[in-house]
């Protein structure tokens, strides 16, 4: 991996996109078994679908203490220690004969996950800044988008052929090789002459900087926000492409493969658009993009909604926004923090997966069958993101000048 002052790689990319997909690969991968599950626990579809908020609540809570810990402990260790703590869960969960033993499983997975998402954006600003930075971030993201969006269709696959309990056996192999290429194959990018030692009184200082910075709040905040009205469709999946536009099990491609296809879009272009345009401009087109074509599919999909392809003109116009956007949001909220950028990452990532987690259990259950009512849901989600961004920019010249930082975005 490349360090500060180099341009980020292909292979840099591919190597934490592969960490940091492990977390939403496995909210995803399960979703086509919850049926086979409800049958084989002897409960009801909604029972099951709990262990995906589970899972999120926890991931997300983890994720304020994933990036202080690899703060002061360096990130290979904390990196290594998430995943196999991770492996171990997933072994838990498919020897689960129970409800409650799976519930219990995939809150210790959602511990394990946290580590990979936040260490990963910490690396990324360990070595990079700016435009490199955002450009890093967009090529994760290439990565990144794969696994919500394949995660249900290679595990319908594995469900038709193996049973739910095959797709716990693929996330303990993917954690166990995530932690041997951790320890064998990354360099440590934070020396241990910048850590930070864990401290209880100086970590609990750590946390009222971050949380009392109003420009890195609204930021990660926004982000959280853009984050979850495009993840709507990913949670509400099995609703959306069994109830909504009325295909089979294992027919998620259908929904994953043109939300795939403009996530690659986007995240390869955002550091170009933002180079080419300014951010300002930039992430004003992106609010656009995640804002009025749902607005207009609301309409649509109130009065009659149109038959797959055209039914995911809102959707895929959002991701294309929110995919553009992301990478540069991500890089530029961790600017105001140079030694603790593993605990401003965590409570970045707390926003992000804590959004996540809210789609499921508020979310999903308000849109269950109504395309109109996705639409609407992931349109407000857009404007409230791009009012909080609108905040964060106002705010962020004070805000560098406070941390001693110059600003890195142009």
């Amino acid at each position: 991996m490349a360090f500060q002052g180099a341009r980020p790689t292909l292979g840099d990319a591919a190597a934490l996109g592969f960490i940091s997909s492990l977390g939403p690969f496995a909210v995803n991968a399960y979703i086509p078994g919850f049926h086979a599950m409800a049958a084989d626990f002897g409960a009801d579809f909604v029972a099951v679908e709990q262990t995906m908020t589970i899972y999120l609540v926890t991931y997300a809570v983890s994720c304020l203490f994933a990036g202080t810990i690899s703060d002061a402990v360096g990130r290979k260790p904390a990196m290594a220690g998430g995943m196999l703590i991770f492996a171990a869960a997933s072994i838990g969960a498919l020897l689960s004969t129970s409800l409650l033993a799976l519930y219990f499983w995939r809150f210790v997975q959602g511990i394990g996950a946290s580590v990979g998402q936040v260490v990963s954006q910490a690396m990324v600003r360990d070595c990079w800044s700016g435009l490199n930075a955002a450009g890093m971030n967009g090529m994760i993201a290439v990565f990144f988008a794969l696994a919500p969006a394949f995660a249900p269709v290679i595990g319908g696959w594995i469900v038709v052929h193996a049973g739910w309990h095959g797709v716990f056996a693929l996330l303990a192999l993917y954690s166990c090789l995530i932690a041997l290429y951790t320890l064998f194959g990354l360099p440590e990018t934070l020396p241990r002459e910048r850590r930070t030692p864990f401290a209880p009184m100086a970590v609990l200082g750590g946390y009222r900087r971050c949380f009392g910075n109003a420009a890195f709040m609204a930021g990660a905040v926004s982000h959280g926000l853009c984050f979850m009205g495009g993840i709507l469709y990913t949670a509400g999946a099995a609703d959306f492409v069994i109830s909504i536009m009325g295909f089979g099990v294992d027919d998620f491609a259908a929904l994953a493969f043109p939300l795939v296809g403009t996530s690659l879009i986007g995240a390869t272009c955002s550091a170009a658009l933002a180079g080419r345009l300014g951010h300002r401009a930039a992430l004003a087109l992106c609010c656009a993009l995640m804002i009025a074509p749902q607005a207009a599919m609301t309409l649509v999909d109130l009065n009659d909604p149109p038959a797959w392809p055209l039914i995911l003109t809102g959707p895929v116009l959002y991701w294309l926004g929110m995919s553009l956007a992301r990478p540069v949001m991500m890089a530029m909220n961790l600017d105001y923090f140079a030694r603790s950028r593993g605990m401003a990452a965590s409570i970045q990532q707390f926003f992000a997966t804590g959004s996540f987690s809210i789609c499921p259990l508020l979310w999903v259950p308000l849109v269950l069958g109504e395309a109109w009512r996705y639409s609407a849901v992931s349109g407000l989600c857009g404007l409230a993101a791009a009012v909080l961004w609108l905040v964060s920019l106002r705010l962020r010249p004070r805000a560098l000048a406070a941390a001693g930082e110059t600003e890195t975005m142009r």
